[in-house]
């Protein structure tokens, strides 16, 4: 319950400071890994191979794309440290549901920009509202996350 609960806080948390800044602070993927650290170490994890593994892929699938510009570092490392939560089980529907809620969220939040732009041309508002901005993509992957870890977290507790 603890771990779940931290492990919400801190996806809103990046979630946050992308819309806030377009910037997730590594201090949100480090405390990330080392929860769930805390947690393989208490005995609260099974598979331990399949969860490292998953974050390995993803960081050898996205860190091509934060190469090429088209995906942040900070958005690479939060990915990978849900993935490390999640593990292998649940990495293709992490990665499924990041890419539909990404674009989903797209969607809304580029006409939302544009009309808030258009409202308030004098205001200073935060970086993700700035009308070339990239987009704060730590909230599809925070999202994503929490539901597909609550999903977990509901089946274990249910015995299934």
């Amino acid at each position: 319950m603890i771990a779940t609960l931290a492990f919400a806080l801190l996806l809103a948390a990046a979630a946050i400071s992308d819309i806030r800044h377009l910037r997730i602070p590594n201090l949100i993927p480090l405390l990330l890994v080392a929860g769930f650290m805390l947690q393989a170490a208490f005995g609260g994890v099974a598979g331990m191979t399949g969860h490292l593994l998953a974050m390995l892929i993803v960081l050898a699938l996205l860190m091509p794309l934060f190469a090429l510009n088209a995906l942040g570092g900070g958005d690479v490392k939060l990915l990978a440290a849900t993935a490390l939560w999640l593990g292998m089980a649940d990495l293709p529907l992490l990665l499924v549901g990041v890419a539909i809620l990404g674009g989903c969220f797209a969607a809304l939040w580029l006409p939302l920009r544009w009309a808030v732009g258009r409202a308030l041309p004098d205001r200073t508002l935060p970086a993700s509202l700035q009308l070339k901005a990239a987009l704060p993509y730590g909230v599809p992957i925070g999202v994503a996350s929490l539901v597909l870890h609550l999903d977990a977290a509901a089946a274990i507790v249910g015995g299934g």
